[in-house]
Formats: C-alpha cells, sequence, structure tokens
C-alpha cells in the first residue's frame, strides 16, 4: 500500500502492514485486542515501519463513518450496518496505522501547505503561481482527502519525474500516481495578455500519466456514446507514450482524428468523463496527452505536407470552413478530389478563428494547419457569402458535389423591453469583433474597456465572454445563469460514464476571482428588463427563481416573490446558444429542415434531399462540439466519396477503413 485511506471490518493475519509505505489502514480490532499499544492486534502487526494510535479527531471519525454508513448502503453487508448501528460503542476498537516515513511526508506537506496560505494571505494580488488546469476547469467529482497524499506523489520535479518514467509501475499506475493535467499560466499574469493561457507538460511527466492508462477490457473513453464522438483509440495512444514511443502514437492519433492540435486546447473531454478509472479517481489526463503529441509532432517535423498521390476528376465545393468543414475537406482531397473551401469571413476557420478567444486556441495554430492544407492541395476562398454574393445554383452546377458546414450561426435572442437599447449585444459578435481587432492590430468598436459587463448564460461562450472582458479592462464582471448552480459531485441522475455535469471554475471565472476577491456568477437568476438612458443600457431589472421537480420527474421554475434587484451594466451580452442555421442558403437550394430548423438528412447519413448536395456539422445535428464536427466532417466526406467513385478508402470512425467484398461469381456446370 503505498497512498490512500482503507477501512479493515474483519480479521486481519499476520504480519499485517509488512509491505506498506505509505496510506492509511483502520483496522476493527477484535474482541480482546482493545489498546493498540498491548496485545491482540499489535502482535499481527508489523510495527518496523509504522505507528499504532487510536482514531481521535473529530474529522477523521466523521469520514470513517460515513466511510462505513456508504460501504453499508453500496453492499448490504450486515457486518457494516452492525459497526453503523454500535458506531460509538466501537470506534475505541479501531486501530490506525500509519507508516512512519509517512507520516513525515505528511506533516512536511501541511507544513508546506501553512507556509504557502500565510504567504498568499499577505499578499493575494502577486499571483506568482499557475493554476492546474484539471483541478480548475474540471472539479473533483470525488470526495476530498486534501490530508492524503501518495507517498510516489510527494515529488513531483520534473528530474525526478524522468527517472520515475524510468521505472513506472503501468499495471497499478492509475493507483500509485496521481492525476497531472496542463496548468494554466498565473490568473493575475494572462488576463494581461492574449497568449495561451496552458502550458504543455514534460515528457517524463506524461509518460506518468500514460501510466496512469488503466488497459481496461472495455475502454468507454473512445465510445462515441459518452467517450470520445471520433473514436479517438486512446489506451493504444496512451500506451505508446508510456513506452516513449512518439512517432507511432503520433499516427495512430491522426488515424482518427485530423485536428487533435484544436481538441487538444478547446474540447471539455468526454473521453475523460468516460473514463474508467474516473469511477474511483480521477480520469487520465487524455486530453494533455493529446496535445502533447500533436505538439510534439509539428516541433518534430513530421507535419510535412503530403498532397495526394492522385487525382480522380472529381471537383467539391465546402461552403464553411468550420471544424466540420475542414475535417472533410482535409479527407476528401486525400482521396483524390479536387476540394475548395468557400468562407464568407476575410480568414479561414469558421468558430475556430472568430468564435474561440486567442487566449484559448492561438489563432498561429489554426493558420498553421489552413497553410498545410493548402499546400496539400486544398483552395481556399475568404470573402465569398455563398447564397449572398455567389448564388447556390451555380456553386452547385459547378462542382460534382457540395457539402453544407455552415454552423448554427442562429443566436438564441433574449426579448424582453429594452432590448435594443446601445449596449446589449450577441456574445458571438462580441467575440468575433474582438478577434479581428487582435488580429489587425486595431481598436475593437465594441470593447468592454471601463464598463460594467454583465454575460447572460453560462457554458464556454459565456466563459469566453467573461474572460475577453477582463483582458479589455472591464471595471466589473458579472456572470447570470438561469439553472442552478452544479453539485460538486456527480448526482444521482448524472452517473458515469456520462459528462460529469458538476461545478467548474474555468479559466475566465478564476481571472474574475483573482482580480475582484468573488466568483462572478450568480445561479437562478432571471432577466426581466433591460433599463436604458438616452438609448443606451444602465441596469438589468431581475428576479430570482426557484427549480423543483414535479410528481413525473420534471423540473419547473417559479419565480420568488420579493426578490426582484436592479444590477448596474454599461455593456450585456447575450450567450445563451444557438437556434440553428441561417436559412437565405438553404431556402435557395430547397433543402429540406427539421422542426428545430437543423438540415434535414436520413438517419445514419448526411445527404439531404436535392440531389449530390449534403450536410455536415451544427447545421446538420445542432449546435455542438469541435470534435463532434470534426467526426461529421469525417463521415459526411466519407458519403461523399462513395457517392462520386464506387469505392471508398476513407475510414470510419475509430480510423478503420472497412474492407469491400465482392461477390464470387457463381460457378455454372456445363454437362459433358
Amino acid at each position: 500500500m503505498t497512498g490512500g485511506r482503507v477501512v479493515v471490518l474483519g480479521a486481519v493475519g499476520r504480519n499485517f502492514a509488512a509491505g506498506m509505505s505509505g496510506g492509511i489502514a483502520y483496522v476493527l480490532a477484535e474482541d480482546g485486542e482493545v489498546g493498540a499499544a498491548r496485545h491482540g492486534f499489535a502482535a499481527k502487526c508489523n510495527v518496523e515501519s509504522v505507528e499504532l494510535t487510536v482514531v481521535a479527531d473529530a474529522a477523521e471519525v466523521q469520514w470513517l463513518r460515513e466511510t462505513i454508513e456508504r460501504h453499508a448502503e453500496l453492499t448490504g453487508s450486515l457486518k457494516a450496518r452492525e459497526v453503523v448501528a454500535r458506531f460509538d460503542e466501537l470506534l475505541p476498537r479501531f486501530v490506525k496505522v500509519l507508516p512512519t516515513d509517512y507520516k513525515r511526508v505528511l506533516e512536511e506537506e501541511a507544513a508546506k501547505a501553512k507556509a504557502e496560505a500565510e504567504a498568499k494571505a499577505k499578499d493575494e494580488t502577486k499571483g506568482d503561481s499557475g493554476s492546474d488546469s484539471e483541478r480548475t476547469v474540471c472539479a473533483d467529482t470525488h470526495p476530498k482527502t486534501s490530508s492524503i497524499i501518495d507517498i510516489e506523489d510527494a515529488l513531483v520535479d520534473d528530474a525526478q519525474l524522468a527517472d520515475r518514467a524510468r521505472k513506472l509501475d503501468k499495471l497499478r499506475g492509475f493507483v500509485r500516481y496521481a492525476r497531472r493535467g496542463d496548468r494554466y499560466r498565473a490568473a493575475t499574469k494572462r488576463a494581461g495578455d492574449w497568449s495561451e493561457i496552458s502550458t504543455r507538460q514534460t515528457r517524463a511527466s506524461l509518460q506518468v500519466q500514460a501510466a496512469r492508462c488503466i488497459d481496461c477490457g472495455v475502454p468507454f473513453c473512445q465510445s462515441d456514446a459518452d467517450g470520445c464522438p471520433i473514436g479517438n483509440v486512446i489506451p493504444k495512444w496512451n500506451e505508446l507514450v508510456f513506452r516513449d514511443q512518439w512517432r507511432e502514437a503520433f499516427d495512430r492519433l491522426m488515424a482518427t482524428n485530423n485536428f487533435p492540435e484544436f481538441t487538444g486546447r478547446v474540447c471539455p473531454a468526454p473521453c475523460e468523463g468516460a473514463c474508467v478509472a474516473g469511477i474511483s479517481a480521477q480520469p487520465v489526463a487524455i486530453k494533455s496527452i493529446e496535445a502533447a503529441i500533436i505538439d510534439h509532432a509539428w516541433a518534430m517535423g513530421w507535419m510535412a505536407p503530403v498532397p495526394p498521390q492522385r487525382r480522380t476528376g472529381h471537383a467539391v465545393a465546402v461552403i464553411g470552413s468550420g471544424p466540420a468543414g475542414l475535417a472533410a475537406a482535409d479527407q476528401l482531397n486525400s482521396a483524390g478530389h479536387s476540394v475548395t473551401v468557400y468562407e464568407r469571413e476575410d480568414r479561414i476557420g469558421g468558430l475556430l478563428t472568430y468564435g474561440i478567444p486567442n487566449m484559448k486556441l492561438d489563432k498561429r495554430v489554426v493558420q498553421r494547419r489552413v497553410d498545410k492544407m493548402e499546400a496539400e492541395g486544398v483552395c481556399f476562398v475568404t470573402g465569398v457569402n455563398v447564397g449572398v454574393t455567389l448564388a447556390a445554383a451555380d456553386l452547385r452546377n459547378s462542382h460534382d458535389a457540395v457539402l453544407l458546414a455552415t454552423g448554427a450561426t442562429w443566436p438564441r435572442d433574449l426579448r424582453i423591453d429594452g432590448r435594443d437599447l446601445d449596449g446589449v449585444h450577441f456574445a458571438m459578435d462580441f467575440l468575433s469583433v474582438s478577434t479581428k481587432a487582435l488580429l489587425r492590430s486595431t481598436a475593437t468598436p465594441l470593447s468592454a474597456a471601463g464598463k460594467r459587463v454583465v454575460v447572460i448564460g453560462g457554458g464556454d461562450t459565456g466563459n469566453d465572454c467573461i474572460g475577453t472582458a477582463v483582458r479589455q479592462g472591464a471595471a466589473s464582471v458579472v456572470n447570470f445563469e438561469l439553472l442552478p448552480q452544479p453539485p460538486v459531485q456527480r448526482a444521482a441522475d448524472n452517473p458515469w460514464p456520462q459528462f460529469p455535469r458538476v461545478f467548474k471554475i474555468d479559466y475566465g471565472h478564476e481571472e474574475v476571482i483573482a482580480r475582484w476577491g468573488r466568483d462572478p456568477r450568480e445561479y437562478c437568476i432571471s432577466a426581466k428588463r433591460f433599463i436604458g438612458a438616452n438609448g443606451c443600457i444602465e441596469a438589468i431589472e431581475t428576479v430570482r427563481v426557484e427549480w423543483t421537480k414535479d410528481d413525473a420527474g420534471r423540473w419547473t421554475m417559479e419565480e420568488v416573490a420579493g426578490s426582484e434587484e436592479r444590477h448596474d451594466a454599461d455593456l450585456v451580452l447575450l450567450a445563451m446558444g444557438f437556434t440553428g442555421p441561417e436559412n437565405q442558403l438553404l431556402e435557395q437550394l430547397a433543402v429540406a429542415q427539421t422542426p428545430r430548423s437543423n438540415i434535414s438528412t436520413p438517419e445514419g447519413s448526411y445527404r439531404t434531399c436535392v440531389d449530390s448536395v449534403f450536410a455536415a456539422g451544427d447545421c446538420r445535428r445542432g449546435q455542438s462540439l469541435v470534435v463532434w464536427g470534426i467526426n461529421e466532417g469525417r463521415q459526411a466526406a466519407r458519403e461523399i466519396d462513395t457517392f462520386l467513385q464506387p469505392v471508398s478508402h476513407l475510414p470510419v470512425s475509430g480510423g478503420i477503413i472497412p474492407r469491400t467484398v465482392s461477390a464470387q461469381p457463381e460457378e455454372i456446370s456445363v454437362p459433358a
């Protein structure tokens, strides 16, 4: 045993704790063994390297009681039920077994934590150290055990990690090693620039993280139901990183994901929510490993352009250059088709360029990939709004196939009194204008500088607005969320392997806390009216709401009487999601739409009701993740490839290329 805590309610054999170098054991001594320092249990225990004490600390007693109660509830153990019923009576019989070296480490860690807390209290504004993005963005979904560390992780500097990598325990890595994700730069420092917020780990550290991959029989992380939509074969490239075979890991990663440098930065990592190790501990830092593999590949020169060896003579038009459009273009070009991507903005990338701020995804990373695709033969046309400046019929007539990948760009509005006041804007308009000004080195016409900013709506877009407003010099930032605050741990209706709907402190929230000392979010609050003066927003009138479940299990919302408030505001940003694609192009092509306004296609297909016209991404499935856009683009490309030529060699999910089996001609017997 090297870490954690264990409770033993049954009999123990001789030489107990002989191999115990870390962790704590709580053993219920049998009748006649009370008094750890005397006979009984002590006689069965190897006391050369451990201490035997009673359980006296109030917090420890509470943890012990709750752990046994939970064990009784989950297993129905009669022994556990008896101990719970007689807990106060039996408490003196519990013996705490603690290795002496481990005790010293705990005391040193406690002293260090105390010193750091005192230093932070003296000067909270210095911000000399970064935060762990995995602790900040992904709240711990398991009970805290702050005083209990793994002896293997008491030493974490890179030199020792490198030495450890040579003798890692892959079999029990998920038990022995703690999760360690990419670190954020210090909040007070990063909020003053537009550089990427995260820093990569060393190769030695990533090998330790790869050693935590459990090699489970059924890897839920690569399931498209709850894990990775594109079917990344995650355990395989984790194993290759663990073995320091980075080139092979890169090849395995690229077999399923066209743009891991995008997903490794902006994806919320549903694969980690479905990680089997996450059932009882923290999941493997999959996203960090993915980002490190592709960044290392670029650094090593493995991402050189590879044009197709032959051209098929078929021409395909892709409308929209977001994740789905770029993924489809990349796949179709590799199949030998001539691909032209049309983008109405002045730069390629769609939401990757103008929807996600630079500190989250550096635009040089996007442009680097676009340059590679261009060198491989993809043609990019910017400043062309198909359906407006270029007739959709003309485009369809000049190409063998057309893919609609326009995204779901129609924002959800908040039509309340005062909506038309100056200063109330859609979040995506604010983010787009801000990024354009940054890339052009010009002043933004829509700035949060010196303003009291209110962001209505949460999610990634709301958080990006918060981070952008902080960098522009907002006077204050508040975030309204209609729903209740999520729980710190998974709720009963959010079991593994579903994506954990838990409380998170994302980078924008952390920056507000560092700047003003409080979380910007206000939960269970609804905007009722925008108040203005001289045509400009001045304040928001709100009311608190309460959520309850009815007898059928449905959530209902009611306003709380007398909870009306007024919040001063100079800039209001609406980040409430998107309702679907814009209609002008779809109407020109006479493409059928679903009741939710998305492009309609048969189940399991990307082909629309219009011949040679296909759809992929958010315009087909609705607002979603970048990784889902990539998957949609890849699968649509395969269907288009099959439409253009008899056999497609493009892969399906998981990087698998289906085998094509031709029927053998029947043998005809000829009479002699």
